[in-house]
């Protein structure tokens, strides 16, 4: 470590060994004030959503930070950017406007900050900037690229489907792009006056913002307006959608862009109307969103191991059996091409089990083809799981017929026993298809909550500024033939948890579910039929 820079810094730190050191500013602003909590410690298993925009920018005097001997910031004025949501302060985003150093183990030689990214429990955010140090405004031009900077780094530490976690108050993230390149990610204890740096994320910092001509901005924004209008089945089920009038009100907004970040936001402040979760905006290193709805999770996988007695892991799979012959596999997503062997692997343990609980509360989806290799294993004959119509024509009622889905008997023997499916508003896009074939056998039934009620079969489409938009290519209509959309399948055994039902080593819906296999009769004998082998898998 470059031990001038250490010497430069005060030699007293406060006891968390965290010091801002502060210049007073002519406007103190007390952040606590502005962004108040209740919370006194972490909470790791609610994620929360956030609010960022102009006026969540202040200026900084100064932002001086150490951290045992393995991390030291030095920043001189700055902008700072507060990310927040109903319990506080979420995030922070430090822009240096002038040269700000780090010194740190990763690296013996000091470097040049371009950013700095912290979370850290809402009540802390007056020790990391005391109110001497805040004013307000900060430049309200940064707003596009801090939302940048918080979707790219917020997928890395505390946070759940790209939500924020509260961390513990003595634990916090410190995550810095440098000017010479390589991104320095550590992970701070400050009752143990550690920061323990992770190399895995140096080669994955923010690149910088694309410019943007409004020649460029109007080839763009045409060319995705255009796909949407040519190729989009949806604007069926939105008739209060007026896809022109949104042309005329944000075309003159994008091509004032001066940044492929904010260029991104006004595309997709275009495409939210739609209500589409499968509509997604990509810039390089970030993902734009788009439209989102609160979903509720019904699972703990946490408390799995404790209720099942065992637990194996196979890539996306998990599974077991119960010391009373309940057998147990959940499917986290349709992602990886190893599922359906895997599954067919597994289900060699079940064949001696009373009934079988299938998991998919927490997939959100990927191959439909994947999902139907999984479910020909309990279908006893043809059956049609959902339909699809198609845009055929330039106007947006221009549909083909609905095309019947159907999934078709697979493998060497059928699971004939009582199956009950967990479902929950996770379930989403391919996995709905798979509730979908899973309700063509007889002995499964569904329990738990509504699922998400959102499929698109998107087609990705690539703009100018190294942009990627996914365009979905038709409308799902569950078995009965009515839409999927914002609809999704409904369980035939409701679940309503109490408070608590999946905290700690509690996941009463999975407990529910075993207790009704445990009625089931003990087979007198192991299910009959040939082993299954991987040359199976092409039948």
């Amino acid at each position: 470590m470059n031990r001038s820079f250490g010497r430069r810094l005060p030699s007293a730190w406060l006891a968390l060994t965290l010091l801002v050191a502060a210049s007073t500013t002519a406007a103190a602003l007390d952040l606590l004030q502005r962004y108040p909590t209740t919370l006194t410690a972490g909470d790791t298993r609610h994620p929360r959503p956030w609010n960022f925009s102009g006026t969540d920018i202040f200026q900084i005097s100064r932002f001086d930070l150490k951290i045992g001997p393995g991390l030291a910031i030095q920043a001189g004025r700055s902008d700072l950017g507060i990310g927040h949501g109903e319990d506080g302060a979420l995030w922070a985003v430090v822009i240096p406007r002038q040269r700000a150093d780090l010194d740190s183990s990763a690296n013996p030689h000091l470097e040049t900050i371009a950013h700095v990214w912290l979370r850290f429990h809402p009540g802390q955010i007056n020790v990391l900037f005391p109110p001497e140090t805040v004013s307000e405004p900060g430049a309200s031009n940064l707003v596009a690229r801090m939302r940048a900077i918080a979707r790219h780094k917020l997928t890395s530490s505390w946070q759940a489907g790209g939500l924020p976690l509260i961390p513990p108050p003595k634990n916090m993230t410190v995550d810095i792009d440098t000017h010479e390149g390589p991104r320095r990610f550590f992970a701070v204890d400050t009752e143990a006056r550690t920061a323990e740096y992770v190399d895995a994320f140096q080669d994955q910092g923010l690149p910088p913002p694309a410019a943007i001509t409004p020649a460029l901005a109007a080839s763009a924004f045409d060319q995705l307006w255009t796909a949407f209008d040519k190729d989009y089945a949806m604007f069926a089920l939105r008739p209060e959608v007026d896809w022109n009038a949104l042309r005329d009100q944000y075309r003159p907004k994008a091509l004032a862009c001066p940044s492929a970040d904010e260029f991104a936001e006004v595309c997709a402040a275009l495409l939210r109307p739609l209500r589409d979760l499968h509509i997604r905006i990509t810039l390089p290193g970030q993902n734009v969103p788009v439209f989102d709805r609160p979903r509720d999770a019904n699972s703990n996988p946490k408390a799995h191991a404790a209720i099942l007695k065992s637990l194996h892991q196979q890539r996306r799979l998990t599974w077991a059996v119960t010391p009373d012959h309940i057998g147990f596999i959940a499917i986290s997503g349709w992602d990886d091409d190893a599922t359906p062997a895997d599954f067919q692997e597994i289900l060699e343990h079940m064949r001696d089990t009373r009934g079988l609980i299938i998991d998919i509360r927490l997939n959100g989806g990927g191959s439909e083809d994947l999902a139907k290799e999984v479910a020909g294993r309990f279908v006893p004959k043809d059956f049609v799981y959902a339909y699809s119509q198609f845009r055929n024509g330039p106007r947006h009622s221009d549909l083909t017929e609905k095309l019947a889905r159907v999934v078709s008997p697979r493998g060497p023997w059928r699971y004939p026993r009582p199956v009950v499916l967990l479902i929950g508003q996770k379930c989403m896009s391919s996995n709905e298809s798979f509730v979908g074939m899973m309700t063509g056998d007889p002995d499964v039934v569904t329990m738990g909550d509504h699922t998400c009620g959102s499929s698109g079969n998107p087609r990705l489409i690539n703009l100018p500024l190294d942009m990627t938009v996914s365009v979905p290519q038709w409308i799902d209509f569950l078995p009965d033939g009515t839409p999927l959309d914002e609809k999704g399948f409904r369980p035939q055994i409701p679940f309503r948890p109490e408070p608590g039902a999946f905290e700690a080593q509690r996941d009463d819906l999975l407990t529910a579910a075993l207790a009704r296999l445990r009625e089931a009769p003990l087979p007198a004998q192991p299910m009959e039929g040939p082993a299954w082998r991987p040359a199976d898998a092409d039948k």
